[in-house]
């Protein structure tokens, strides 16, 4: 049994049903997941997270959501080494903005790995001018990343 911690980015919601969706799956596999959508270093700290499992859309050009933008700021501010703690990212965006495409997902994917954080698989980035249901995207990549990075 693994303690996931979930922050998520989210604007319209979806990324935060997107987090739910993955949290329920973890739960259902016998793990503990924690999403917040308020996300701190000091939340960060507070536990002994097996894993981190981020969940952001992308807003503006190219930008961290306003409610992940302070964990953001402050995992470079603060900057705590995740020494080799698996992490993974979902990005969530729209594809017909071509240069800033999932920049959120990918701002915070290296973050972590600035961080020294372990990521057993890539991220996952889905589009939403290709899904209507980016959980089902999200829980198919999930599989993967539990057998990795939970193992």
């Amino acid at each position: 049994m693994a303690n996931i911690y979930l922050p998520v980015g989210s604007v319209t919601g979806t990324a935060t049903a997107v987090a739910n969706a993955l949290a329920d799956a973890l739960i259902a596999a016998g793990h503990n997941a924690s999403v917040d959508i308020n996300a701190s270093v000091a939340a960060l700290n507070a536990q002994p997270w097996d894993a981190v499992l981020v969940v952001t859309s992308t807003t503006g050009q190219g930008d961290v959501p306003a409610n992940l933008l302070p964990f953001y700021v402050q995992l470079e501010e603060q900057f705590p080494l995740q020494n080799g703690r698996p992490f993974g990212v979902v990005s969530l965006g729209d594809s017909s903005y071509d240069r800033t495409f999932c920049n959120a997902g990918a701002l915070l994917e290296e973050r972590f790995f600035e961080l020294q954080g372990k990521a057993p698989i890539p991220r996952v980035t889905i589009d939403a001018t290709e899904t209507s249901t980016p959980d089902d995207d999200a829980l198919f990549w999930l599989k993967e990343w539990m057998e990795v990075a939970l193992a």
